[in-house]
């Protein structure tokens, strides 16, 4: 029996984008619509000014709320605003709290969502998950797909490097992620999706494909880069979880959130458990190393360029099979404590220190 898959109806990722709304078909869902911009707050206002100006000849009402971070309780405000005056339509500006904030109170008010990344952190640009905050530490929940995704490339361009080396960590741990599907695939605890890997896979390897070319340049990399990380989002739409994009290196991630007090950006902190992840299946089976290819994007490549000590990432090691029931590389192993220690000195030398200073690629 077929299953039925949320996807957008619409994508447009180009220069000028914002400016060209008028003439897609976003364009025609505006007429005389009522729409609610919800942006994140510093520099991503001025591109919600932008968009609220490119559209308010079009739409019958624009309004605007500002989006500080994704706490259960903010979340609950913003729903009730929108519950007293339904708009017709959410657009979602910004990063990833504006984004997740979009999507979860679209979801819960059955109001359909446009997001507008200012930024390609992490595969939230366009994914049926959203992370939110409960008690201090964040946790994910289903929510639905937006109805188009429209990125800028000329507001990517002038976004921090460091939000695109973590959307390209996040990216590249789909690598991981997928392995560690086929073990659970093969352990018999999960039903592979053969068309959610199939996406997964592309999307990363599309972008693996581009950093193989002799002559790469910043405009290719940043349309390369969302494209597959949309696709990355819709192949979690496929397969109902986020297991195609979201593995042992995800659970290192989150253990360094909830353990030791989450001190860089989401796709960061993933990139650097791709590395330990990747050791640890290279014992089980031959695998492409995606050391290059952290190298030539200027990755961090070390643990403590990243402000974590080497007690915190013992322990994030330790606490990472616990922090989510999904069967892993983990599972695999029964690693002790000396001897993840010892296994650290070899995924993350000294000579992999300060290679990342929190200011991310440069490309071009």
């Amino acid at each position: 029996m077929a299953k039925k898959v949320h996807i957008p109806l619409q994508l447009i990722i180009e220069h000028g984008a914002i400016a060209h709304l008028h003439k897609s078909s976003i364009g025609e869902w505006l007429q005389g619509a009522r729409v609610l911009l919800i942006s994140g707050s510093g520099s991503t206002r001025k591109v919600t000014e932008q968009i609220k100006d490119a559209i308010k000849e079009l739409a019958e009402e624009v309004s605007i709320l500002t989006c500080q971070d994704v706490k259960l309780d903010t979340i609950n405000e913003i729903e009730r605003q929108v519950l007293e005056d339904t708009p017709d339509l959410i657009m979602g500006v910004g990063g990833g709290k504006a984004l997740d904030m979009s999507k979860v109170v679209g979801t819960r008010s059955n109001v359909p969502v446009i997001l507008f990344p200012t930024a390609i952190s992490s595969d939230v640009i366009c994914s049926p998950v959203a992370s939110i905050k409960m008690m201090n530490h964040s946790t994910s929940i289903g929510v639905k797909m937006p109805q188009a995704v429209v990125i800028d490339l000329d507001v990517l361009a002038s976004c921090p490097p460091r939000l695109m080396s973590a959307g390209i960590g996040d990216l590249l741990s789909n690598k991981t992620a997928l392995f560690d599907w086929k073990l659970a695939h093969q352990a018999g605890k999960e039903e592979m999706n053969t068309f959610a890997n199939l996406m997964a896979n592309n999307a990363v390897e599309s972008f693996m494909n581009l950093l193989n070319q002799p002559e790469l340049n910043q405009s290719q990399l940043m349309k390369v880069a969302a494209e597959a990380l949309i696709m990355s989002g819709i192949a979690m739409s496929i397969a109902g979880s986020s297991r195609p994009c979201s593995g042992s290196e995800h659970l290192i991630s989150h253990a360094l959130d909830y353990h030791c007090g989450s001190k860089a950006l989401h796709g960061e902190q993933v990139a650097i458990g791709v590395l330990f992840s990747q050791y640890l299946q290279g014992q089980r089976e031959k695998i492409e190393k995606l050391t290059p290819y952290f190298e030539k994007l200027g990755l961090p490549t070390h643990y403590e360029d990243l402000g974590y000590t080497r007690e915190e990432m013992l322990r994030a090691i330790v606490k990472a099979p616990s922090m989510r029931d999904r069967y892993t590389i983990f599972n695999e192993f029964n690693l002790l404590e000396d001897q993840i220690d010892r296994i650290l000195d070899e995924v993350y030398p000294d000579q992999a220190k300060n290679r990342y200073r929190l200011t991310g690629l440069s490309v071009g």
